[in-house]
């Protein structure tokens, strides 16, 4: 036994450990001007120096902490405003029908669908032209690209409320809601109030490392701010991105000072955001203490729910749109809608099958790996009795910035001549689904009945046969849940997939992004529907395999795709 728990943590430091430490290395070293491949022996601020001379870079970092702040900001309170607004009553069910399917949508399709709605010649323009604008032409002002940031945030928006919504969700199953809301009202408080001071603290905080995670996120995402701007100066994550992918292999040197700004840029944003749950606390308790009932407070969830669908809507009719430009025939402006179809842009897409071959091949490999090492981390935690160590390491990959973290890994890559590889792409998918995977199937194998286990043991059932027979069984939904978010998040790694693959291997992604920022709107619309086809190819695979296994025994749908 303990030869197996053994072999089971070097597994897993070669798994997640030693990338995390190797990533961090990989831009700490050229920072500080170390790095040996270049000839570039001795420590030197002379990277330091020349990033820090980049022009508008105060701006850029400005841009990248206002937006993440901001865009997580309004994510939570919408999500919450949500919550609040429709569990408990009819629509509950649809709420999680409708943030569910947001989820598996790529980032990168999401802004795909924003620019072709929000263009200067976009749908949206056309719908309302020349009746309501009297353009018949586009206009010259454009809503993108955008130099505040503001459609940046939108376009996170479309990701994160969704997302925040259902591990909202996920931790009210966790609490007596009804009983806590019962016991507000009953002491004269509204039904809001009863929110505000009771359930949402209690969810809050079992929420906070998604939060952490969304916000990390938002300050170094890429591929949105690629498509929708702002663009000069662009965030400080595409600043840094553009140095690595610069002819110059010097200019890694700069770019990695850069990644390491960033990664204090977050932690600075990470401050802030606790100086703010700090002060918001506070002033919850003495509202609270204060008895004040918060009679306004119904309005105000009303607004921010009704400004929470605004985002959703917006999602959805910029996919519609790119569904629509992958069809297109002749479809000048301002008609709003193409004066005829075609599928001739999709005769082309065997250009697009390597990418789609690959974003196959990658999401289904990664996440069967992401699910095994988590396993075994759940076994070993739970010979153990602690997990902390191991969670630090397995969500390090999404509370580290990917700007500041992805980049050292590839300059690890190159120089073990390891870029460029499907192993390499396999990895670095798994590292980023593994936090996912973990979130599930953790508390789904601390809430098994052990007392199966225990009689099977009492039949003389040995521990792996009793795993294999009883154990994963009953896991099996929280499992086949857990590979479909993993294939989810896999399609839409962006900034991994481009550094992993090293412009040898390509994914829908890339090719998406490639094909939207040269300005081909049927290609990319082809694109971009290709890319929701791989979840969805996969959401019925599972789906199949989850009935004709186990769906006759009703007991285990608990915490499975349902």
């Amino acid at each position: 036994m303990i030869g197996a728990r053994h072999i089971i943590t070097g597994i897993l430091a070669l798994a997640t450990a030693l990338p995390v430490i190797a990533g961090i290395i990989g831009v700490m070293a050229p920072a500080i001007g170390l790095f040996p491949p270049l000839g570039f022996v001795t420590p030197s601020l002379d990277p330091a120096r020349e990033f820090l001379a980049t022009p508008g870079l105060g701006r850029a970092g400005m841009t990248s902490l206002i937006t993440g702040l901001g865009a997580t900001c309004l994510a939570l309170l919408f999500s919450f405003a949500l919550v609040v607004t429709y569990v408990g009553a009819c629509q509950a069910s649809w709420l999680r029908r409708f943030a569910g399917p947001l989820i598996a949508v790529p980032h990168s399709a999401v802004a795909i669908g924003v620019l072709f709605l929000l263009a200067p010649s976009g749908w949206l323009m056309r719908l309302v032209s020349p009746g309501l604008t009297g353009f018949d032409r586009p206009p010259l002002w454009a809503l993108v690209p955008d130099g505040s940031g503001a459609v940046l945030c939108l376009g996170l928006l479309v990701k994160e409320v969704p997302f925040l919504v259902l591990v909202s969700l996920a931790a009210l199953a966790t609490l007596p809601v009804r009983r806590l809301l019962a016991t507000g009202m009953s002491l004269g408080y509204g039904r809001a109030a009863s929110w505000v001071y009771l359930v949402l603290p209690l969810v809050y905080r079992r929420i906070r490392l998604p939060v952490f995670a969304v916000l990390a996120f938002s300050l170094s995402v890429v591929d949105m701010p690629r498509l929708l701007g702002p663009m000069l100066p662009p965030p400080l994550a595409v600043l840094i991105v553009e140095g690595f992918e610069d002819a110059e292999l010097a200019a890694r040197l700069p770019a990695s000072f850069g990644a390491v700004m960033q990664i204090g840029l977050t932690i600075a944003a990470l401050a802030i955001w606790c100086a703010g749950e700090w002060v918001c606390g506070r002033t919850l308790a003495w509202l609270r203490r204060s008895g004040v009932r918060l009679a306004a407070l119904r309005a105000c969830v009303g607004l921010l729910a009704g400004l929470a669908t605004v985002p959703l809507v917006i999602g959805c009719a910029g996919l519609v749109a790119a569904a629509l430009w992958s069809v297109a025939g002749p479809w000048f402006f301002p008609a709003a809608l193409p004066e005829s179809l075609t599928f001739r842009f999709w005769m082309r897409a065997d250009s697009l099958a390597p990418a789609l071959t690959a974003s196959l091949v990658i999401a289904a490999a990664a996440s069967f790996l992401a699910v095994i090492l988590a396993l075994m981390a759940i076994e070993l935690a739970r010979s153990r009795s602690r997990t902390g160590l191991w969670q630090v390491f397995i969500f390090a990959p999404i509370l580290l910035p990917q700007a500041g973290f992805v980049p050292g890994l590839q300059m690890v890559l190159t120089v073990t001549w390891l870029d460029g590889t499907w192993l390499a792409m396999i990895w670095m998918h798994m590292l980023f689904i593994l936090p996912y995977v973990w979130l599930i199937l953790a508390p789904a194998a601390a809430s098994l009945d052990m007392r199966h286990d225990r009689i099977a043991a009492s039949l003389g059932a040995g521990r792996w046969r009793r795993y294999g027979r009883v154990t994963l069984p009953m896991l099996t939904p929280a499992i086949i849940t857990a590979l479909f978010v993993g294939t989810a998040v896999s399609v839409a790694l962006y900034l991994p997939s481009l550094f992993a693959g090293a412009g040898r291997i390509t994914t829908m992604t890339l090719e998406a992004v490639a094909l939207a920022s040269g300005g081909s709107r049927p290609m990319a619309g082809v694109a971009t529907m290709l890319q929701l086809l791989v979840p969805i190819l996969f959401f019925a695979l599972f789906q199949t395999l989850y009935r004709l296994g186990y769906g006759r025994f009703a007991g285990m749908r608990a915490g499975g795709l349902h």
